[in-house]
């Protein structure tokens, strides 16, 4: 087969054509996805064994110092009902 007929001026812009649009279809196609990836990468990144353990030791700072003040106050601040009077 001769290879003449690829490097014909007339078929040119085809060919251009064609790659350009081959390009923008694998770009439409692969950047959302590309996105997507990326996003989950983020969130897997929250959910690592030393992400997980700094999360617990700041909820377990901030929960044991300022609880047991509140456990003997129960206040409708805190979304607790007051409590009622017997006999009401």
């Amino acid at each position: 087969m001769d290879a003449s007929p690829l490097f014909d001026p007339e078929y040119l812009p085809i060919i251009a054509g064609t790659l350009i649009g081959f390009a923008l279809l694998a770009a439409l196609l692969l950047v959302p996805i590309w996105r997507f990836l990326d996003r989950e990468e983020e969130v897997a990144e929250e959910w690592t064994p030393e992400a997980v353990a700094e999360r617990m030791r700041e909820h377990e700072a901030s929960t044991s110092a300022p609880e047991s003040a509140e456990e003997t106050d129960p206040s409708p601040e805190r979304g607790e009902a007051a409590p009622r009077p017997p006999g009401t």
